[in-house]
């Protein structure tokens, strides 16, 4: 994905003293924001401003990654589930494919963000997955970039009369209707 640093942000890339944070958006029905950053940052990323907490919730995100041809990235992102705040959101709400913004900032000498963060990486909610211990609990959201859906043929049902539009002699659609289990389809 192309894009232009500010010239803030190359000023004080220049100075050499930088430190780069991470700025997260999860969009669900009832929206937080985190950073990485060891204090609460305010921020005007997406026009709206908008406080990011450093409330320790916030573990890790592994994956990411940027190529040249439109293919599917992902990425996971790692919370606390000690709190139960943010998986109470994920078992009573339909998650999946709501949107996550990882933006990438830079505090300054002063401890202060460089103006225009820039988007890192944008993808919705592919699945997710909690894990609990008895001295720890994680909720891992993977993320999915919008070449997710790319190869995805619409208009497709599990049905016999959709089966037999695309493969005419094929019966495996035959008793689908019968079938009250969710079926999974396409890749793993």
């Amino acid at each position: 994905m192309p894009r232009g640093l500010t010239s803030a942000v190359k000023t004080e890339l220049a100075t050499g003293v930088i430190e780069p944070i991470l700025l997260i958006d999860v969009e669900f029905s009832s929206p937080f924001y985190l950073t990485n950053a060891s204090f609460d940052i305010t921020s005007n990323v997406s026009g709206t401003s908008r406080t990011y907490r450093s409330n320790g919730h916030f573990r890790g995100i592994t994956g990411v990654q940027e190529t040249n041809a439109p293919t599917k990235n992902s990425l996971t992102l790692s919370l606390s589930a000690v709190d139960q705040t943010y998986v109470a959101l994920a078992l009573n709400e339909n998650i999946i494919n709501d949107n996550v913004y990882v933006y990438r900032g830079y505090l300054d000498s002063n401890l202060s963000l460089i103006a225009d963060p820039f988007l890192l990486f944008y993808g919705t909610v592919d699945e997710f997955k909690i894990s609990d211990n008895t001295s720890t609990a994680t909720l891992v959201l993977t993320l999915s970039s919008h070449w997710g859906n790319f190869s995805k043929t619409s208009g497709r049902t599990t049905t016999d009369n959709s089966q037999k539009r695309f493969f005419s002699n094929d019966k495996g659609m035959e008793f689908s209707a019968l079938t009250v289990r969710d079926l999974k389809w396409g890749r793993p």
